[in-house]
């Protein structure tokens, strides 16, 4: 950039710290932005009445049992050592409270109705046990110390055998460990509209919180986040005016099946599903993190899947178990057997270093986050802790853990374990093959005959050379010259080193740029032609799949998750918790050969408690920011209860009964009241619904982080969704369907750039700018691990260890710099302004365009006055720059200046809260 377009940029965004302003001023956020976000953010979601954890003056209050408020504390803090173990620590054992009452080494561990005698509240508040530095909360000393006074009392007579007493009653009655079953659908409250089934649940909850819902948002608003949640695209200007027109009942409706019927639909959810898989396109390494080129077959895979609405009970096998599902030897030639084995890969998104750092710990922490995946993308539970010990806070036993990793240990033996290169698996079809074959053949014919060429003439520099040299040892000069190196004789050599440019053809090839640069240059323009031959061949079709070893492989609980240690052999089976209240249980083979795929129609037979509800809940969460449950991947006591689980039973009975459809899914939700309802606090029922005026209370009071959803929550666009609104509306953005990634690397300044690395004798010499495909979408960008394009890494795009449930969604001053400052922003601005200004006529139009290029609205009068004016002043600070050559350039070009104020406006849009949240 040369100095004067710095001036230009710096003073573009020192005015711009004013515009923003301006523009903010303009364009603010929804009433109840700021005012929720300091809400929420004194709000401990575990303090919510359906939270799993209790409140201190609920505590504080209630009778105390030793199942329900005690257990839970001692089976996280102090199990391990005083319960799980067959030897004891001090001889103590804290699983039942007759034991306690025994004792240990230093005698009774607990007195009832007296908690300064007992010895166990002595050393907890004196925080000598348990030991280490997490110690137990003043909450949770004060349960122990109340339930002690309270004379330690249990629910029920305590068995004989603690084993018995594994886990509790109360454990195993969970509310997400019991079976769906389909509500009883509440009828409207007086005078309230609702839209379908969704409404009526939602409006039960509003009324019992004397809150009701929102008016309708703007129909603007309504397509832009229905674009947005449906596509990851904002609606184009055309899209937009034709909307508006369209004044029919059925435009909604229509505008609905459009989006999901486009490809930019599977895109979007594609990249939800690729969050929870955790897709990565590199194995994890910390350095010389090792690229995984194949992965994106994966990715399009789940692309391809979300878009034909591929069933979610078959995604979900196919994903599992897609090679056991193909029928006979597998065919190269057969798309759907290529389609099963991409969707394995699903198995092959952790985090794996063993292809450098192999060794026994290394492979079974692969397989351990591979678990860890799977269980809480598809089934909502951290299972991770049940690899040591007994779960601590489900009933989920090491056992369970075993039991289920037996199903997946033929696919990932660790004894014998195979690298992430020797799993690929090869199904380039015999076109293809023939294909690249023809290809390569031409490009051999054509450097033959380059190199053929170039030989013939370095022989004329051979020649010339020796005819350079005195005519009596030109002959000898010769033979000396086609001699091997190895035969040369001394008198040879001595005459070689008298006449050093007399070299041999093989030198002269080497060294051609040293003898004739032109020519050299030449060939190797020719030479590109070669290249770009080659890049022309289809890819062979390399599948990062999972198969079952022919080795017979048989699974033990691992003592302490110590592959080296193992103990008692286990057999593959589902975890216990998820089967005590199914009628017929699904055997899973013992044999190698279909435990994963008994294992898949086992989840999805339509009777496992959590798979439909895990699914419906992250659909939802999607649309409205958060969940029924807001802890997506914890269904478990760890995590939160549902905020309607009526609704959440209803909507996940209802999709699998309607062939697990997610477009269904997605039908039901987007045509709700509940989607419809703006960001603001304006109803449209009468005050007289629910509670009475006077004793209503304001919605941000009663509800501040909008978990009974009397509105719509707003909401800040994800990475993906900055990046691609800002290419839509600079009209740069491509749309091309699947294939491989988009290179990322990592410029001179340290910087995470579109493009491949330029690399001349071992040094950085520049990126390789990879053309139109810098402008795709971001799903097809580059996905590895430690190295994410700067702008999406600024706006919170998650590093896959091993997965994500839910993003953060930040904000910071690094995103606000970003827009300002950063050349791409820049130059989107600079190519949306010059879109603009082509395709308006006045200045008013222009602004105009602008706002429903970046809004998805018109701009008031007040705002295209207020932009006018900025324009105008800003013309005027470009107009005064003295520089030659742009007071040059403006002669040649009289508006230059207000095609660069209207590029400095289009910066602000893109920098603006309107622009980066959803309303």
């Amino acid at each position: 950039m040369s100095q004067r377009e710095q001036r230009l940029n710096h003073r573009r965004r020192d005015i711009g710290l004013i515009v923003t302003l301006v523009v903010m001023s303009l364009c603010p956020a929804p009433w109840g932005m700021a005012q929720e976000t300091i809400a929420t953010s004194s709000i401990e979601l575990s303090g919510d009445a359906n939270s799993s954890t209790m409140d201190d003056s609920i505590v504080a209050e209630s009778e105390l049992f030793f199942e329900k408020q005690v257990r839970p504390i001692l089976k996280v803090h102090c199990f391990m050592c005083h319960g799980e173990e067959t030897e004891k620590a001090g001889g103590l054992d804290l699983r039942l409270v007759r034991l306690m009452l025994a004792g240990g080494d230093s005698g009774p561990a607990l007195v009832p109705e007296h908690g300064a005698d007992s010895l166990l509240l002595q050393r907890v508040d004196a925080d000598e046990m348990p030991p280490g530095p997490k110690k137990l909360t003043a909450a949770e000393k004060q349960t122990l110390r109340q339930w002690t006074e309270q004379g330690a009392r249990t629910l029920r007579p305590e068995p004989e055998d603690p084993q018995v007493a594994r886990f509790t009653v109360e454990e195993m009655e969970h509310w997400a460990f019991q079976p769906i079953r389909r509500p009883v659908v509440p009828t409207a409250p007086e005078g309230v509209v609702v839209q379908n089934a969704i409404d009526l649940f939602v409006a039960e909850r509003l009324s019992q919180q004397g809150l009701m819902f929102s008016r309708a948002a703007d129909r603007h608003i309504l397509l832009r986040r229905l674009s947005m949640n449906l596509t990851g695209l904002p609606p184009t200007v055309a899209e937009l005016e034709s909307f508006l027109a369209d004044e029919s009942d059925q435009a909604y409706t229509s505008a609905v099946e459009r989006l999901l019927a486009s490809p930019g639909y599977g895109e979007r959810w594609a990249r939800h599903w690729l969050d929870v898989a955790g897709y990565a396109e590199s194995e994890g390494q910390v350095v010389n993190d090792r690229p995984r080129p194949h992965a994106w077959r994966y990715r399009d895979y789940v692309v391809d899947a979300m878009n034909r609405d591929l069933p979610y009970s078959k995604f979900i096998q196919e994903q599992l178990a897609g090679d056991q599902m193909i029928v006979g030897p597998r065919d190269p030639n057969s798309d759907e057997h290529a389609r099963l084995l991409s969707a394995t890969g699903f198995l092959q998104m952790a985090p794996d270093l063993t292809q450098t750092e192999d060794s026994l710990l290394v492979r079974n922490q692969a397989v351990a986050d591979t678990i860890q995946t799977v269980t809480s993308a598809i089934l909502g539970l951290s299972v991770a802790c049940a690899q040591c010990h007994d779960h601590r806070y489900d009933p989920i036993s090491i056992d369970d853990y075993y039991r289920l990793r037996a199903v997946f240990d033929p696919a990932m033996p660790i004894q014998h374990w195979q690298p992430p290169a020797q799993r690929l698996v090869d199904m380039t079809n015999e076109a293809t093959k023939a294909e690249r074959a023809r290809i390569e053949a031409e490009a051999v014919r054509l450097q033959d005959d380059i190199n053929a060429r170039r030989r013939a003439h370095c022989q004329t520099i051979q020649d010339r050379e020796i005819q350079a040299a005195p005519e009596e040892v030109r002959e000898v000069l010769r033979t000396a010259v086609t001699t091997a190196v190895g035969e040369q004789t001394a008198e040879q050599k001595e005459l070689l080193e008298k006449y050093p440019k007399v070299r041999s053809i093989d030198w002269i090839v080497g060294q051609l740029v040293e003898y004739d640069g032109s020519a050299h240059r030449a060939f190797q323009e020719e030479e590109k032609k070669v290249v770009a031959i080659r890049d022309s061949k289809p890819l062979d079709r390399q599948l990062m799949s999972v198969s079952d070893r022919p080795e017979v492989v048989t699974s033990h609980v691992m003592f302490r998750g110590n592959p080296s240690s193992p103990l008692h052999e286990v057999h593959p089976g589902e975890l216990e918790v998820l089967c005590q209240n199914r009628v017929e249980r699904s055997k899973i083979g013992t044999t190698s050969v279909r435990r994963r795929l008994d294992y898949a129609r086992q989840l999805t037979d339509g009777t496992h408690p959590t798979v439909a509800r895990v699914i419906v809940n992250r659909v939802w969460q999607h649309h409205f920011g958060q969940g029924l449950v807001r802890t997506p991947g914890e269904f478990g006591l760890n995590g939160q209860r549902p905020s309607h689980p009526e609704l959440l039973d209803y909507l996940a009975h209802e999709f699998m009964a309607n062939g697990w459809s997610l477009k269904w899914l997605h039908r039901q939700i987007v045509s709700s009241r509940t989607f419809q309802q703006s960001s603001t606090l304006e109803t449209e029922e009468p005050v007289s619904i629910g509670k009475p005026e006077s004793g209503r209370a304001s919605t941000l009071e009663t509800d501040p982080d909008n978990r009974w959803l009397g509105r719509m929550t707003l909401r800040r666009l994800d990475a993906e969704s900055v990046r691609d609104s800002i290419l839509v509306a600079s009209g740069r953005i491509r749309l091309e369907v699947g294939g491989p990634s988009v290179p990322v690397a990592e410029d001179d300044e340290g910087k995470a750039v579109i493009g491949t690395r330029i690399l001349r004798d071992g040094l950085f010499a520049g990126i390789q700018d990879v053309g139109p495909s810098a402008y795709r979408r971001s799903l097809y960008l580059g996905a590895q691990r430690s190295l994410q394009l700067n702008l999406l890494q600024t706006f919170d795009l998650p590093e896959m260890k091993p997965n994500c449930q839910t993003r953060a969604s930040s904000t910071v001053a690094p995103q606000a710099l970003l827009l300002m400052n950063d050349s791409w922003v820049v130059d989107a601005a600079n190519q949306m302004a010059e879109r603009i200004w082509g395709m308006a006529e006045t200045m008013d139009a222009k602004i105009d365009l602008a706002f429903r290029s970046a809004y998805s609205c018109s701009a008031s009068p007040e705002e295209i006055a207020a932009c006018r004016q900025f324009i105008e002043r800003q013309s005027e600070v470009f107009r005064q720059d003295q520089d030659a050559e742009w007071q040059k350039q403006l002669q040649e070009q009289a508006d230059l200046d207000r095609r660069r104020a209207l590029a400095s406006l289009c910066q602000m849009l893109f920098a603006s809260n309107r622009f980066l949240y959803l309303e």
